[in-house]
Parts: C-alpha cells; sequence; structure tokens
C-alpha cells in the first residue's frame, strides 16, 4: 500500500509491556497500540487492543502459504506467508524476520533442486517448513495434433448458460464483444477445435453449446411492443418470434441499434412517453438482419442494457440515468453491493491463513458499512449477501440482471500467486469490462483513491462475471492484497474498513450525481418585499430564520434602517 497506509513495524515488544499494561488496567481507547494480558482456562493470551476483525495473537508460528508444511513444487522462488506471536521476534534459519505489529510476516526464497529446510523459531515455538523443488519436465516441443478450421452447414446452436463470451478468436480471452444470454440461437458456420464460429465470425465454447442437427428455420418478429418502468429506470422492447436470434447491440452517441441477425424485421414498434426513447425505427438489412434504430432524447443517457429471453420472446431493456429526488441526496437511487465469496468459499486467505479471518469476513465487514453509508446518503441497497453464505457467480450475476439496480458494486480483496513476491504487490484496484456507456468505473476509482490518499492507479479491465454484465454499470473493488502483510493488518483494523466504507460510498455518490436527472432542483431563494411597519425583527420572525442572517444576506449594515420596498433575500 501507498506510504500513509504501511503499518509500522514491529520485530519485538518485551513482555514487560503487555504485564505493566495488564496491572494498570489501560482500556482499548488507552493506548492504541498496546496489548493486555487475562488468563484464558490457565493458559495467559494475548490480544491486540486495537479492534481487529476477529483477530488474536496466534502465540505461536502459523504458516498460512505454503498451505503443507511439506510443499512441492517446479518453481525457483517462492513467497512464504504467516504470522507469530508479536511480542517475540522471529527467525528463520537464525535470520531476524521483520513482522508487523501483529505479527505477520512475508519473505521470498529462492529454492534449490530438492529439499529445502526453513527453519522458523518465536519465543518458545518452533516450525519446520520442507519445499522439494523438483525439476520441471520442460516441454516435449510436439506431439499434439493441430485444430483445422471447418466449414460447417445445416446445424443450430443454442447457448445453455446464462451468460456465454463470444471471441474474436478461439482461445482469446478479449473483452472485445457483448456477453450473450441463455436461448440465444443461431446458425453453426464453423467449427475449429473446441469452439463454433457464429454468423458474426465471433467464436465460441462447444461446452456452452446445445447442437441440434439441421438447418435454422426462417426467423420473422411477429410483434414488438415498448414497455417504460419508471421504478426501474428502463425502457424496455419486447420481440416475438420464432427464434431467440442472435444479437448485437451497437450504441453511437444518441442512436443505439439492436441488430438480430437471420432475422426478418416486422414494423415499427410504438413508442410511450418516456424520458429516453425518442422514437424507435425497424428495418431488414441485405444480409438477412433484422435492425431496430433507437434515437435517443437530446440529454438522454444509456446508462445500461440487456437482453432476455423467456416464453418465446426476446426482451431488449435499456437503462437510463437515476431520477434523484433532490441534489444533496442519494433517494431514488438503486445500488447493488456485492461481498465477494461467502460460506464454503473463503476466498484468500491472509498471514493468519485459515486459523484468522479470510478474505469472505474481510468483504463482508466492509461491505456492510458501505450499505449503511450509501443508506444514510438516502439510496435503496439492495445486499447479495448480508450473512456468511454462499451464492454462485450464475446466482450474483442474475440478482444483478433482475435487480436492474443504477451501479453494481462487488467488494473483494486481492491476493498473488506463490511464485510472486508478496512484499512487492499492494493496493487498491479497480476492475471493469465495459465502460464505453458511463464512466462508473473512472470515476469510482479516482474518487476512492483521493479519499483515502491511496497512489492513483488506473483502472484494469477484465473478463470478470460480475463486471462484464451490460444491465447496468459493475465495478469490482480489489480493496488490498490479503497476501501482502502490511495490507492484511490494515484491513484487519476496523478504523481503516469504516473509512474506505465511507469512501465508496461516496465514490458511488460522485457517480450516480455524474450521470443523474432530479425530481426537484434546489427551491429557488426566497424573497420579501419590505412593507410599511416591517422591521428586521418582524420579518426574520416571519420566516423563521436570525436577524444576524438575514442582515448578512442582504448586506445591512444598521439592522434598525429598512426601506420600504426593498426586496429582501431570505436565507436557507
Amino acid at each position: 500500500m501507498t506510504g500513509n497506509r504501511l503499518a509500522k513495524k514491529r520485530v519485538l515488544c518485551g513482555l514487560g509491556l503487555l504485564a505493566v499494561t495488564a496491572a494498570i488496567g489501560l482500556g482499548a481507547g488507552q493506548g492504541a497500540e498496546t496489548a493486555t494480558l487475562f488468563s484464558k482456562g490457565g493458559v495467559i493470551t494475548a490480544y491486540a487492543q486495537e479492534d481487529m476483525l476477529g483477530y488474536q495473537n496466534p502465540e505461536r508460528i502459523v504458516i498460512a502459504s505454503p498451505s503443507t508444511d511439506n510443499y512441492s513444487t517446479t518453481a525457483a522462488n517462492i513467497s512464504i506467508l504467516g504470522a507469530c506471536d508479536y511480542r517475540y521476534p522471529l527467525t528463520m534459519n537464525g535470520e531476524t524476520l521483520e513482522i508487523t505489529e501483529h505479527g505477520f510476516f512475508t519473505t521470498y526464497v529462492t529454492l534449490s533442486v530438492g529439499e529445502n529446510v526453513f527453519f522458523f523459531e518465536n519465543g518458545e515455538h518452533e516450525y519446520r517448513l520442507v519445499v522439494t523443488r523438483k525439476k520441471s519436465s520442460g516441454s516435449s516441443g510436439g506431439g499434439g495434433s493441430t485444430s483445422v478450421y471447418k466449414e460447417v452447414s445445416n446445424k443450430m446452436g443454442e447457448l445453455i448458460y446464462s451468460y456465454t463470451m463470444p471471441y474474436s478468436a478461439p482461445g482469446t480471452v478479449q473483452i472485445d464483444y457483448l456477453p450473450l444470454t441463455k436461448n440465444t440461437t443461431f446458425r453453426i458456420v464453423g467449427e475449429y477445435g473446441s469452439y463454433y464460429k457464429l454468423p458474426d465470425g465471433t467464436y465460441v465454447s462447444k461446452s456452452a453449446v446445445k447442437v441440434y442437427p439441421y438447418a435454422m428455420p426462417k426467423n420473422k418478429v411477429n410483434s414488438s411492443a415498448i414497455k417504460y418502468e419508471e421504478a426501474t429506470h428502463t425502457v424496455a422492447t419486447t420481440f416475438s418470434m420464432k427464434i431467440d436470434a442472435l444479437y448485437d447491440v451497437q450504441v453511437n452517441g444518441d442512436t443505439v441499434k439492436f441488430v438480430l441477425y437471420d432475422t426478418t424485421a416486422g414494423g415499427n414498434p410504438s413508442v410511450p412517453d418516456n424520458p429516453l426513447v425518442k422514437s424507435v425505427t425497424a428495418k431488414t438489412d441485405d444480409s438477412g438482419r433484422a435492425i431496430y434504430t433507437y434515437t435517443l432524447y437530446d440529454g438522454g443517457k444509456l446508462c445500461g442494457f440487456d437482453v432476455v429471453t423467456k416464453n418465446g420472446t426476446m426482451t431488449f431493456t435499456m437503462k437510463y440515468a437515476p431520477v434523484l429526488k433532490q441534489k444533496g441526496s442519494l433517494e431514488g437511487a438503486v445500488i447493488l453491493l456485492d461481498a465477494g465469496h461467502g460460506g464454503t468459499d473463503s476466498g484468500t486467505v491472509g498471514a493468519m491463513g485459515s486459523a484468522g479471518p479470510t478474505e469472505k469476513t474481510v468483504n463482508l465487514d466492509l461491505t456492510l458499512r458501505t450499505k449503511k453509508a450509501l443508506e444514510e446518503m438516502g439510496a435503496k441497497v439492495v445486499m447479495v449477501r448480508s450473512t456468511d453464505v454462499y451464492y454462485t457467480l450464475d446466482e450474483r450475476v442474475e440478482l444483478i440482471r433482475s435487480t436492474k439496480p443504477d451501479l453494481s458494486v462487488s467488494i473483494h480483496n486481492n491476493a498473488m500467486g506463490i511464485t510472486s513476491d508478496y512484499a512487492k504487490s499492494s493496493g487498491f484496484l479497480t476492475f471493469y469490462s465495459y465502460n464505453n456507456i458511463q464512466d462508473a468505473a473512472g470515476i469510482i476509482n479516482a474518487s476512492v483513491n483521493k479519499s483515502m490518499g491511496y497512489a492513483q492507479r488506473t483502472i484494469r479491465k477484465s473478463n470478470l462475471s460480475l463486471t462484464r454484465l451490460t444491465a447496468c454499470p459493475a465495478v469490482l473493488l480489489e480493496s488490498a492484497f490479503l497476501t501482502n502483510p502490511d495490507d492484511y493488518e490494515y484491513m484487519l483494523k476496523s478504523s481503516n474498513r469504516e473509512k474506505l466504507a465511507q469512501a465508496i460510498a461516496n465514490a458511488a455518490k460522485d457517480y450516480i450525481e455524474s450521470v443523474a436527472e432530479y425530481e426537484q432542483e434546489y427551491e429557488p431563494a426566497k424573497t420579501h418585499t419590505v412593507k410599511k411597519g416591517d422591521t428586521l425583527t418582524s420579518i426574520a420572525k416571519k420566516y423563521g430564520v436570525t436577524v444576524a442572517a438575514l442582515a448578512k444576506v442582504n448586506r445591512i449594515e444598521n439592522i434598525n434602517i429598512i426601506h420600504t420596498g426593498s426586496v429582501l433575500v431570505i436565507p436557507n
């Protein structure tokens, strides 16, 4: 983490300080970095005074990574991560290691081929870690089969998962295209290894496709109807046709095109009164695609779109900017918060391993604090989870799509692989997949970094399940690297999580306000025309303001002199 976040290091804290602290009975607010000793079942246990989420001094050596004390690898270097009794120094093979205030540590070691023994000592405790480095078998350099592209005819495919990512080429991970929804049906025009090629030139994994061994029947839009839903800030068009066709969404300024492949367009749908869509026209182009062109009102802000299939229909939903009650409040906005992991999925472990707080616990606490802050600002907050329960990624995505929030924020903590130097990766990161409609990721990232005093880092584009949906702006925040001892200690401190939660809430507010419309602006300034017999005191009493405030806003030097016919501004 950046400079002002780095925890102080402690190599040795004598038992004498703890004993004195216990003897004089200092409270938690009287010496933030002390600890108190008390007896628990006849065993003396030290607990940190600072409010640390689910932490207590392990009073032993804990090795969190590697996760086994007989570890094998082909890597030349690995990181060792762990915790110890912070009252005593820690050594590895006789050399003192640096530990944080609460006893967390990491070291990056070089491995020789064969057995590598690392012997740790901390007070009266010892720990022996054996890491065996095996020789890398290398690459055989041949012998495998090479895939060959083949054209396909008279086959139809249907997507079987909630969301499927199409790719520009087999096996790529670029986020060049929109995800396709379940039941999307298409001609299979080719295959390459474990991928099918679609009519739009993209590829999808064969595992995501149910194949029908016959040609796709002719498809025509029989009817289309547009519905405006004020509660969810959406304008949705439902198309009725035989096949849930392969589709694309093209956004260009105030024009949005919904393209249906191998489909004949129907008539122009009737547009009800709404704040986003001015008109819609339909046509069938020379390539046999139905193209519905939506023209938006000047100033209309598209803030998300989605396609769902149900009961033989396809519904294309466009989301417009949130409408707030008034400036300064988030009343009217719906924000979904997703606390990463949960239940049987602990996420990454920190320096305490499974013996201490893991990512799922840190995520939930931080998310609940963010919820509270947003609700105090007036927002309606929908939580994926409020307790320690497990939801699949698909379940989380479907909740976001059905809720249609104005913003989705997934809160996580980060980790590095064991072959990386844990000490070199730290800090806050913002991930997104699509940021070409409204700059939610950029605004949120800049706001959190500024509020927290973090170093400004650019937003990271990534193919993540919780950000690649398009129903609303969606970001995933990696609050810190739990594999970094300083970051782990930082995130366990409740005061830091509280500050970060407030920063995330403020950042969400910054984004919402950047696109929001308002039911009412600030009330216009009230005025009063001075009548005969009025005094400044009587006018102030009438409007419930002080004489001093009334005089100040109207620059009246002598409160005993006002002139009939003068127009006075009444302060709010």
